[in-house]
């Protein structure tokens, strides 16, 4: 599997990129109108990325409905609701992973939800992510399957932009030479 075909795969099966006009203004108050249309736009990205995290569909559910929940029981103003929703999800699931020790958060992706014809490469792309740092691979998911730009991951993650770019790169260079060695063994 190439490079390209690496994030066309994961492109694939992610929702459309998150949308600067989908965001409320700058700082908004939290009503729950607004959450209904926050959950409507962004459920899917949002739960993709916690099941990255858990491995857990169920699981992944349950983190989206505490997120928002969270979002809607602060009562004051969110300054970017969609990296405050994506933070809150990673900090629950670490949360949750540090009680059970046994969670290796964040560095499976579920990749359930794709064709069975496209098995065999799915399964070689969860296998390179694994080769991943932890790190590594929740920018590559956070960015491919979910579709935020380094900007929006670098306020998920609390990191600079840079950072974020630079891992993202070396994430990629990594995927390649995996699943070269993969394609010569198998």
């Amino acid at each position: 599997m190439k490079s390209t075909e690496i994030t066309r795969a994961l492109q694939r099966s992610a929702p459309a990129a998150v949308e600067a006009r989908s965001m409320p203004e700058s700082t908004h108050a939290i009503s729950r109108d607004w959450i209904n249309a926050f959950y409507r736009e962004h459920h899917r990205a949002l739960a993709a990325y916690a099941a990255s995290l858990t491995r857990s569909r169920d699981e992944a559910e349950d983190l989206v409905h505490e997120a928002l929940a969270g979002m809607l029981a602060a009562r004051g103003q969110i300054e970017n609701p969609v990296a405050y929703a994506y933070r809150s999800i990673r900090n629950r699931a670490f949360d949750r992973a540090r009680r059970a020790v046994v969670v290796d958060a964040a560095r499976s992706v579920d990749f359930e939800c794709a064709p069975l014809a496209q098995a065999r490469d799915w399964t070689e792309l969860r296998l390179a992510l694994e080769a991943l740092s932890p790190a590594a691979a929740e920018v590559v998911v956070l960015h491919t399957r979910s579709g935020l730009r380094f900007q929006q991951i670098a306020a998920v993650l609390e990191e600079p932009v840079g950072t974020v770019s630079a891992r993202y790169s070396r994430a990629l260079t990594q995927l390649r030479a995996v699943l070269a060695k993969e394609e010569q063994h198998g």
